[in-house]
């Protein structure tokens, strides 16, 4: 498959991958050095055999005996084609840095190099190119100042002379490239699959072709997957891995798939992303921590347009900065928000690099954080504590962080797609510190400690609320939200108190909280209450009055009818209609049988037949019928209604 490469089919079982990408200044010979390595000329273009330099991406592969073949990917170097030279070297493993013995280092080595330190690109290579056209001691000069460019911690940056004319040098470069991949550590293929697509072509007889690398995750033949930002599912149909056919391409593999399902090659860009059917969304703003370049020409203020390179995407948007003021130096680094003209995919980690709006200049780089930035609040206290606990490789210290430390109540599944986890790794992150609740929104996690700090608080608040307030049946939830020391959010106590319930530790009536088996005690004042509404009640028969015309005829406030009623309702006295209206079982036992009866009778169980047996109005006898189908007595049926349970009403309002 042409992308990947051309060459044996055959099944691939290696387990570990090297892929190389040139960077260097234009004319500097990484062309002629891939050919030299590979055999292949990664110049495709008329264009670029015309003009010998190099315009597009090529790729280009060494076997390698017993082994998975050497990946190489040769970038533009002219600085009309920075764009394309920052796409492809996102996801390699080393770079490999030309520079010509005659010219030393030029601009483009210079941007090349920091763009691969941007890009998080820790294993360079150095070779000198065109050593046949000088001197021994100038090729001596320029490996000097270019070792005094890389300054590794480690000591000097490995360097190999090359000749591209004669070919001398390269046996070296060749056995070194090829140790390297033989050491290179197999990469886990953790998390869901993402490529950021680098090209993307229609084959004949095959079909549409995407190619990139892969940066997590694996995919294999038949799997379903999701092209973002443009959210089409496709079916991989074939995958081709390091030049070779393959049933699965993994994590750090340079691969070519063969994709079909409703869509057109127009439809996909240098930029796109193929990713795990179950990722997360695309997002237009973006939590990160961004570092300017000690060589950048200007320092960049407080939403300065800039272009934002992640993958193989370019986009334009702004640069909010979060902390330090309104101003990022050269050589500095803050906490940022990027507010994205257009969304993109990304998750936590990833890396991308900042030029400027004219795109003349690279000024920095940075590692997003949360993919998923609020847009109100982004630069509170809070919110750059939580950035700051994100600013870290680990997602379990990550979660040990804001939820046990700083005692966030976290959304799991926003978390485990900003991570790109996928749901059998989210679990292998939570230790026992944590606690998974389901709410209505979707899972959360609580802290171990928060959550049984909330289980033992909640009964010995409303025991002591018993105490204080005895001839009262039970608290309102809001209530007792404010009166805890620390208020819970609404779905951790939601979560504290279904368990409670649950456990018949507490017990919730007519929306008031009280521990299992509480019972208010009654003060005589509250009995001679009682008893004046109910003879009033009694006195009405059929005709139910509202609690406004049982204030007006006892005297009684409604703060005091709706105190009693509560007490009433729960030991059965008095049954609740509606917010306003209330009966005692003898009416309602009295008024079901006005229903029995009309059924006895042969007669339909309608509004007019129902408030001419009560003697009442039209309003009432509807609010009674549907208090009666409330409690599954009858069940309404167009205009009529049935009896579903005839014996309900001597179970429920026989006292």
């Amino acid at each position: 498959m042409p992308g990947a490469g051309a060459g044996v089919h055959r099944a691939i079982g290696w387990a570990a991958h090297l892929i190389v990408a040139t960077a260097g200044h234009v004319d500097h010979g990484k062309t002629s050095l891939i050919k030299h390595l590979t055999g292949i000329d990664t110049d495709r273009l008329e264009e670029e055999k015309r003009r010998g330099l190099s315009i597009n991406l090529g790729f280009a592969y060494r076997k390698l005996p017993g082994h998975s073949p050497i990946g190489f990917v040769d970038v533009p170097g002219h600085n009309r084609f920075i764009n394309t030279m920052i796409s492809g070297v996102s996801g390699i493993d080393l770079g490999m840095l030309v520079v010509a013995a005659d010219d030393g280092p030029m601009p483009q080595t210079i941007e090349h190099l920091d763009v691969l330190r941007l890009l998080g690109v820790q294993n360079i290579v150095l070779v000198v190119t065109k050593i046949d056209r000088v001197p021994p001691a100038r090729v001596q000069e320029v490996e000097t100042q270019m070792q005094a460019l890389l300054a590794v911690k480690e000591g000097r940056v490995p360097a190999f002379p090359v000749s591209n004319n004669s070919g001398e040098g390269v046996a070296a470069l060749i056995s070194y490239l090829e140790q390297r991949a033989r050491d290179e550590i197999e990469k886990p293929a953790v998390g869901g699959f993402r490529l950021s697509i680098d090209r993307a072509f229609n084959l004949k007889g095959v079909g549409m072709v995407v190619t990139g690398t892969a940066t997590a995750g694996s995919v294999s033949v038949d799997d379903f997957v999701v092209l973002q930002p443009s959210a089409i599912k496709l079916r991989v149909r074939s995958v081709h891995v390091q030049d070779e056919k393959a049933d699965r391409a993994c994590a750090g593999q340079r691969c070519a798939l063969n994709v079909v399902g409703d869509i057109e090659k127009s439809a996909v860009a240098r930029g796109d992303w193929l990713l795990d059917i179950n990722a997360g969304p695309v997002s237009s703003g973006i939590d990160a921590r961004v570092r300017l370049l000690d060589n950048a020409p200007f320092p960049l203020k407080h939403l300065s347009p800039v272009k934002i390179y992640l993958g193989a995407r370019r986009v334009a948007g702004r640069l909010f900065i979060l902390e330090g003021g309104r101003r990022l130096d050269p050589g500095a680094d803050a906490l940022v928000q990027l507010l994205l003209d257009d969304a993109v995919s990304c998750c936590h980690g990833e890396r991308f690099l900042l030029r400027d709006d004219s795109e003349s200049v690279t000024l920095g780089g940075g590692r997003v954080l949360d993919p998923y930035a609020p847009r109100t609040g982004k630069s509170r206290p809070q919110r750059l504590g939580t950035l700051r606990a994100l600013d870290t490789d680990s997602p379990q210290a990550a979660l040990e962080t804001l939820v046990v430390e700083q005692g966030q109540l976290l959304d799991l599944e926003k978390f485990r797609h900003s991570w790109n986890l996928r749901t059998e790794e989210m679990e292998n992150v939570c230790g026992p510190s944590l606690h998974r609740i389901e709410a209505s929104a979707g899972s959360l996690l609580v802290s171990a400690a928060r959550w049984q700090q909330g289980l033992d608080t909640i009964p010995e608040y409303l025991a002591s609320w018993h105490q204080r307030n005895p001839h009262e049946d039970g608290i309102e939830i809001q209530q007792l939200s404010s009166g805890l020391a620390i208020t819970p959010e609404a779905p951790l106590l939601a979560a504290l108190l279904g368990d409670l319930m649950q456990h018949s530790v507490v017990t919730l009536k007519s929306g008031r909280l009280s521990l299992a088996g509480y019972r208010a005690s009654v003060s005589s004042k509250d009995v001679e209450h009682w008893r004046k509404w109910e003879a009033f009640l009694l006195q009405r028969g059929n005709d139910l009055p509202l609690l406004s015309q049982v204030a007006t005829q006892t005297g009684l406030t409604r703060k005091t009818l709706e105190k009693i009623a509560r007490i009433a309702v729960n030991d059965g006295r008095l049954h609740k209609l509606t917010d306003t209206r209330y009966a005692t079982p003898q009416q309602l036992a009295k008024l079901a049988q006005l229903v029995s009866d009309l059924v006895d009778d042969g007669q339909p169980i309608t509004v007019i037949n129902f408030k001419q047996r009560m003697g009442t109005g039209r309003k009432l006898a509807i609010e009674v019928l549907e208090y009666f189908d409330s409690i599954r007595f009858t069940r309404r049926s167009e205009d009529d209604r049935v009896i579903l349970d005839a014996e309900l009403p001597a179970r429920l309002f026989n006292r």
